[in-house]
């Protein structure tokens, strides 16, 4: 998938590749002597060819991702271009120490520079291996220099010696240029710069050039306009043809594949070619015939060898290959996984804008492997990896697994109508029923999407975050949604819980947690009750809501700490009223999760014990959430509570997912109706007629199940007379008394109670 466009070239780049080609192929023509005229004349062409190219990489350098590098071979090819005008304007002779060999050996100097700085752009880090491979092959090509060049260039060598050294300096300058352009053959990851294909081409041309022509001087047989001359400026019209493809950024595959450093063959191969290239140039020494004998017997054994190391190299290379894919992707769905989503994220580049982010999160999906098993949950992630990598290829996109029900998508898009259209579609997708073991499954999804901005500044950890945090908001609004990233919104919302989170976990220590106290007023008013609710004052974030702060402990893992803190501190109040004559009862709310925790009983009863309490004296209430998630494990802990004595209370009752089999099996005593079912109670049955049908139902079922039944958010005399009409056992709400510090109660929590919640006359 093309994610960024290319940058464009700048205009009348066309026109002065034409240019040059057109100057090259006048050189061409008057080396082949199909045109006339002095040798100054056919240096324009030569010269608009090398300072042309010279021009051309220098003004393509600012567009490509290392402007400095590609200077430098603009200096070093423009340097060349210099020394041949000045060679042939000068007439230089071969012989001597002129003013033109500094420009001719300022090109291996610069391209020095220009590798140096390729490679502080994007570092190869070849292995140990790969050095000693690269200077195997520069030695052996060292070896062939010496053999036909230099030691015939020193044994030749009189009152000339400084001009035979001068001609040397080329071969031996491209030898070490040499192995820089093989150093290039063992990069890592990413592979070799944008345009270094035809660098090196251009640097191969003028090794045979600069070889040819160092071999021709010193046989006296170069003449000038020979075929070295067709190679130098080939090799800077290559030079330029790289400097415009590093201008034009590479296009970003998402979910492409890190090409490899080197095939499986040429890697293994590499040492041995130079042991080749070796034994062959042994071959052209005259030896005696014993030695001769010898020497073909070591090359062949040696090429057994190398057959047999190249074979076991491969089964190496082939083991490091998939042990590679498989660090990179998930073993049950194929997808990418995190390592492959983080490298694609990196690959895309900060710049790269036009990038969409989905992070696609199963509802409830652990129901499936609690209901069918976990072979089960395996079978459904697979059809789900399907489709998802269905839906993210007809996107055209790129699909990867995080964990056990998270996805990402990453696909093309400019515009956030784009990204929500796309979101769109996976929810459709995955809305389709799977039937597995016999089960019809419908699996609802929570996406969370962000765009890169139009500056493309934001990295790609970045936006993987944003697309977090939004699915994290869908999660918290109930799931099954769709949500776009917000920055206003979701950045403050994600900064305040982090703040949240932090400054909760010192609360209890700091004294900012407290328990209010809100009373419930029981038919007859034969005893009173209260609901101890916790509050946070915390001294940088003010009074924090328990509507937003619970949440946050949960997904923090402090609900257990909190429980036990709040268990604590109200049976210390219990003491307290018990030791003033006043045997209330308090009822604290539990979480499912602590509720079922081998050490809460043990915790609970020494707690009681600690304080001298009955057990009698507090109560629990559980969310409705108990009964669906943790019915087998909550049922022996529930039964031990009742049987010491404890109430427990099913909280919110009726907004849910209560299961009315989880009622007839799981001990508890009292039922909560809702303050949502309340609120709609008015004096006029008929306006709340649903509502009060429900209440109406909640107490019949409460009755059958022989339950106390309180009813939560009465603030109107008018809704308490309705519900002890239609039979509930105690009230709770505004109307009754306000949830209040422990040292504002009095005996009397419903105090105007008493006219209207008839037949409860009063409390004692």
């Amino acid at each position: 998938m093309i994610l960024p466009a290319p940058r464009s070239v700048p205009r009348g780049t066309g026109l002065a590749a034409l240019g040059l080609g057109a100057g090259y192929l006048l050189h061409l023509m008057h080396l082949l002597g199909w045109t006339s005229g002095s040798p100054e004349w056919a240096l324009g062409p030569y010269l608009l060819v090398f300072l042309g190219s010279a021009a051309l990489i220098w003004s393509l350098a600012a567009r490509t991702e290392a402007p400095g590098a590609w200077r430098w071979v603009a200096a070093g090819t423009f340097c060349w271009g210099v020394g041949n005008a000045l060679y042939t304007l000068g007439n230089v002779q071969a012989g001597v120490l002129g003013f033109t060999d500094p420009w001719f050996l300022a090109l291996p100097a610069c391209m020095l520079l220009a590798f140096r700085l390729f490679e502080r752009r994007w570092p190869s880090l070849p292995s140990r291996e790969a050095r000693l491979d690269v200077a195997a092959q520069v030695m052996a090509a060292g070896a062939y220099l010496w053999f036909f060049v230099l030691a015939e260039q020193m044994q030749s060598a009189g009152p000339s010696l400084l001009s035979n050294l001068v001609a040397a300096l080329y071969p031996l300058s491209d030898l070490v240029l040499l192995s820089l352009l093989l150093a290039q053959t063992w990069r890592g990851p990413d592979g070799a710069p944008r345009g270094m294909g035809f660098l090196a081409a251009g640097m191969v041309l003028f090794v045979v050039a600069d070889t040819g022509y160092t071999i021709l001087a010193l046989r006296d047989a170069y003449e000038g306009h020979m075929w070295p001359d067709a190679l130098w400026p080939l090799a800077a019209l290559l030079f330029a043809a790289g400097a415009w493809q590093a201008g034009r950024v590479r296009p970003l595959t998402v979910g492409a594949a890190p090409r490899r450093p080197r095939s499986l063959w040429y890697g293994p191969l590499a040492p041995y070619s130079a042991l080749l290239a070796g034994f062959m140039l042994l071959g052209a020494v005259r030896l005696p015939l014993e030695a001769r004998g010898a020497l073909y017997a070591t090359f062949f054994a040696a090429i057994f060898v190398a057959a047999r190391q190249t074979l076991t190299l491969r089964q190496l290379e082939d083991s490091r290959a998939r042990l590679e894919f498989q660090s990179r992707h998930d073993a049950l769905t194929g997808l990418g996984n995190r390592r492959q989503l983080h490298l694609t994220l990196d690959r895309c580049g900060s710049n790269a804008a036009g990038t969409g982010l989905l992070v696609v999160d199963l509802d409830d999906f652990r129901f499936v492997n609690e209901a069918l098993g976990h072979r089960a949950g395996d079978a459904f992630l697979q059809r789900t990896a399907a489709t998802l990598r269905g839906q993210a290829a007809a996107l055209n996109g790129e699909c990867f697994h995080l964990s056990a029900d998270e996805f990402v998508v990453i696909v093309p898009a400019t515009r956030e109508e784009q990204v929500r259209a796309a979101g769109e579609a996976l929810r459709r997708a995955l809305r389709e029923p799977v039937t597995l073991e016999g089960q019809v499954l419908n699996i609802t999804a929570s996406v969370g999407a962000a765009l890169r901005p139009a500056d493309g500044l934001l990295d790609g950890a970045a936006l993987l975050r944003r697309a977090d945090l939004a699915m994290k908001e869908v999660k918290r609004s109930g799931g099954n949604g769709l949500r776009l990233f917000d920055p206003l919104r979701d950045d403050a919302a994600a900064s305040r819980r982090v703040m949240i989170e932090t400054r909760l976990r010192g609360a209890a220590e700091r004294g900012e947690l407290q328990l209010h106290y809100q009373p419930q007023l029981e038919r007859g008013g034969q005893r009173v009750h209260f609901e101890a609710l916790l509050r946070w004052q915390d001294a940088q974030l003010g009074a924090v809501s328990p509507a937003e702060f619970v949440p946050v402990a949960e997904s923090a893992g402090l609900m257990v700490s909190l429980d036990r803190w709040v268990i604590a501190q109200a049976c210390r109040q219990l003491a307290g009223w018990r030791a003033a004559g006043r045997p209330w009862q308090v009822a604290v709310n539990i979480s499912p999760p602590n509720l079922v925790r081998p050490d809460f009983l043990p915790f609970l009863l020494r707690t009681l014990r600690e304080h001298g309490l009955p057990p009698a004296a507090l109560g629990l209430e559980v969310t409705e959430r108990l009964l669906v998630e943790n019915e087998a494990e909550a049922r022996q802990t529930l039964q031990a509570l009742m049987d010491l004595g404890i109430e427990v209370a099913v909280d919110d009752f009726g907004v849910g997912q209560s299961s009315l089999s989880s009622l007839l099996r799981l001990p508890i005593s009292v039922l909560k109706v809702d303050r949502a079912f309340v609120t709609e109670l008015t004096g006029d049955r008929a306006d709340g007629q649903a509502a009060f049908k429900v209440v109406q139902a909640v107490v019949g079922l409460g009755r059958a199940l022989n339950l106390r039944v309180v009813a939560e958010g009465v603030e109107t005399p008018e809704q308490a007379q309705l519900l002890w009409e239609l039979g509930v056992d105690a009230l709770q709400g505004y109307w009754i008394g306000r949830a209040a510090p422990p040292e504002t109660l009095s005996e009397q929590p419903g105090g105007p109670a008493g006219a209207a919640a008839r037949p409860a006359p009063g409390l004692v």
